[in-house]
């Protein structure tokens, strides 16, 4: 079976946004024999760059390279640097290409990510669609913007792409961290935006009715490398399953080891629930981060009753846009809304 890889190249990143996850107390960066080992013991379907700001790995180029003479479908998240970089030829490689705006205005995005962050993205993102590249926007929803998530959709819109959206994760710190009421009213203000392309955050999936996902897709269809060279399930895991030598190693598969047989771990009290299959208790990342693996996920509205289950379904009102090829789809719990020609001017 194949499946969806992310990589970080580096940790490193030319700003210093105040949600980011990745570790910056010491510089990592994976080589190019270690990107090698990756590729030749795993069934790679498509490969996602993040985490840090790849470009800034000095053997970017090389490791773009590598993934094209491999003819692995090649997606990047990117702020704008890894791409400024790049000869028309390389990015036109790219599968896909998104690039981070977690607010609608210049004033915003430059005050929380950077003075010269909105050009530098804007720049770099219209190059990528005169090039003919696929673009996408991606955000992340957090306390201070789910309630502008429509606001974030009709943006993307109007420069032709469509919203990607992953929830703030408390890797770090809660500074950013959603509410209970806050997630539900941020996705409700998602869904009405456009229609859903993929939902794989998998209670989403489970309350809104659709039940596509068999909990998230990490430690089952995706696997992580990051910087540090180790392998996790997820690239918000709190521990490490194994160095990436260990995925040559024939004595036990990486899927078998415990960190990513955690990642699949349904909590006994989702056992008895009717959405158990699909959500699985939810995100796993989410709960192992909190020492909670063996409870419902935090913003579960099983656990309030049905009443509670109602109410949330009824604020998810939705449509559903045909199936896309949305590589990230695959490696992370994520939701893709159809924005590009849906939303009125």
């Amino acid at each position: 079976m194949s499946v969806a890889v992310g990589i970080g190249l580096t940790n490193e990143c030319n700003l210093a946004c105040p949600h980011c996850y990745r570790p910056t107390l010491m510089k990592q960066r994976l080589s190019v024999p270690e990107v090698e080992t990756i590729l030749d013991n795993l069934d790679v379907g498509s490969v996602n760059l993040g985490v840090g700001e790849n470009g800034v790995h000095p053997e970017y180029r090389e490791m773009l390279a590598l993934l094209a003479r491999r003819d692995v479908k090649t997606a990047i998240t990117s702020n704008g640097y890894s791409l400024n970089m790049l000869t028309d030829e390389e990015l036109s490689a790219f599968h896909s290409i998104e690039l981070s705006f977690d607010f609608p205005t210049k004033e915003e995005m430059d005050e929380f990510r950077g003075k010269g962050a909105w050009e530098m993205a804007i720049e770099s993102l219209e190059r990528c669609q005169a090039l003919g590249v696929p673009t996408s926007v991606a955000a992340v929803m957090m306390n201070t913007n789910y309630g502008r998530m429509e606001e974030v959709a009709r943006f993307a819109a109007g420069l032709g792409c469509d919203l990607r959206v992953n929830v703030y994760q408390p890797v770090a710190d809660e500074e950013f961290t959603l509410s209970y009421e806050q997630f539900w009213q941020g996705f409700a203000n998602l869904f009405a935006a456009g229609p859903v392309v993929v939902c794989s955050e998998p209670l989403v999936n489970a309350i809104m009715g659709l039940e596509t996902t068999r909990g998230n897709p990490c430690g089952q269809r995706s696997i992580r490398a990051l910087p540090a060279g180790t392998i996790t399930p997820c690239p918000y895991w709190p521990a490490a399953a194994a160095r990436i030598p260990h995925l040559a190693d024939t004595g036990q598969s990486i899927w078998d080891r415990p960190e990513f047989e955690k990642s699949r771990h349904l909590p006994k009290a989702c056992e008895p629930c009717r959405f158990a299959e699909s959500c699985a208790g939810g995100c796993a990342s989410r709960r192992a981060l909190r020492d909670r693996l063996d409870e419902p996920d935090e913003y579960c509205p099983v656990v309030r009753g049905e009443d509670e289950v109602r109410r949330v379904q009824e604020m998810l009102s939705y449509t559903l846009s045909n199936p896309e090829d949305v590589p990230k789809a695959g490696n992370a719990c994520t939701t893709v809304i159809k924005t590009a020609g849906n939303l009125p001017a």
